[in-house]
């Protein structure tokens, strides 16, 4: 590099960057049963997701989320992929 100058217009474009990459998540307020309803919609429209990908969507807590599919994994409704 050839001067402090670039250096930090390098890390303020990065920083700009990964910002812009960033998203953000609103996590709504979800009982139980509307929560497993909406991750079963979900699943009928994207048959293979992660867990994750599922709350991202739904803005389902995590902990909400994944105690739901594994519910549902007990249930026999969805099934893990190998």
């Amino acid at each position: 590099m050839k001067s402090r100058t670039e250096f930090l217009e390098r890390a303020i474009e990065a920083y700009v960057q990964d910002i812009r990459d960033s998203k953000v998540v609103i996590v709504k307020s979800w009982t139980e049963p509307k929560a497993r309803a909406a991750v079963v919609k979900y699943l009928r429209r994207h048959p293979s997701a992660f867990v994750s990908e599922i709350c991202e969507a739904l803005g389902i807590d995590f902990e909400l989320g994944f105690r739901v599919v594994r519910r549902l994994m007990e249930d026999g409704i969805v099934d893990r992929t190998p």
